[in-house]
């Protein structure tokens, strides 16, 4: 079993000096189960959480090897685009609107895009979009939909060259990824002079985390770097970008998506989303502000 797993050193600061905050209550053959949906139940799987004692960073060690994580996205199906498009598109215009306080029609990469909800939204406001994402079917998904620019790779297997994006956005993306440090070096690398960086995480110190605890939907298996505002901010600053600032924007859940995880947490879930009350719930939007989960961490080259 030892060969499924890496050991990392922090992967802010670099150093090897933790405490434990939380031991792994996965099972050898939970590795091999495919990752998750997007819907995350409380008192899913996790790794070993452990916390640095040099910059407090949470993250989890070890973790399954890069390339098999890596594997894990990319083979990942696209099975929720349907239940989630409009909550995600509701997101998506408050998202942009934040962007364009400080940007406005540049050019702008979206890294792990998933089903393109946000970069359409971005392309319809006037920005010249490029998005990166590993999963096959759910960038197949984006270009149908959507017509979107998309690549489907590791965003550091891409070639692009220096000072290329005015604009780069990683939502939901930098808990998944096994050396944060490095992807946010290569994201200072690509963007112009004066270039705008916008990362969102799931919040460990946030209010629904504080409520949950151990039993929070975003300690899972998936999760395997657990950021802080103050975290966040300290990494995109060792990547080389200045003038961070913590933002929020207006999320978006519709009540079909709150039902789902009750029903699969209860072991009666029917696929409700293509009956007549389910398409009516998913109508349903119920707006948040996004910090009650995420932080949100603006900084500039």
């Amino acid at each position: 079993m030892d060969s499924l797993f890496e050991y990392r050193n922090c992967p802010n600061c670099g150093k090897d000096d933790f405490t434990v905050l939380l031991e792994s209550n996965m099972k050898e053959d939970d590795f091999q189960e495919d990752i998750a949906t997007v819907y995350m139940l409380p008192g899913d799987k996790y790794g070993r959480h452990v916390k640095c004692r040099n910059c407090q960073l949470i993250y989890v060690n070890p973790i399954e090897k890069a390339g098999k994580i890596n594997q894990n996205y990319s083979e990942r199906k696209n099975v929720d685009a349907s239940i989630i498009q409009e909550s995600r598109l509701h997101a998506a215009k408050s998202q942009v609107g934040l962007i364009k306080k400080y940007k406005n029609s540049t050019s702008l990469l979206d890294i792990g895009c998933g089903e393109g909800f946000f970069l359409s939204n971005a392309s319809k406001t006037g920005y010249t979009t490029k998005g990166i994402e590993l999963s096959q079917d759910a960038a197949t998904y984006a270009k149908r939909e959507f017509g979107l620019d998309i690549e489907v790779r590791h965003f550091e297997g891409s070639q692009f060259p220096e000072n290329c994006f005015d604009v780069v956005t990683l939502w939901q993306v930098l808990e998944h990824l096994p050396y944060p440090l490095t992807t946010l070096k290569q994201v200072y690398r690509i963007l112009k002079p004066g270039g705008l960086v916008i990362v969102s995480t799931p919040d460990i110190r946030s209010t629904t985390a504080r409520i949950f605890r151990k039993r929070w939907w975003n300690i899972t298996r998936l999760h395997i770097n657990q950021f802080t505002t103050n975290t966040l901010k300290d990494i995109l600053e060792n990547a080389g970008f200045k003038s961070m600032s913590s933002v929020c924007y207006r999320e978006s859940v519709s009540l079909l998506m709150l039902l789902i995880p009750v029903l699969r947490y209860l072991k009666v879930y029917k696929s409700p989303e293509n009956s007549l009350y389910g398409k009516t719930m998913n109508k349903l939007i119920m707006p948040y502000p996004s910090k009650i989960i995420s932080c949100t961490v603006l900084g500039s080259k």
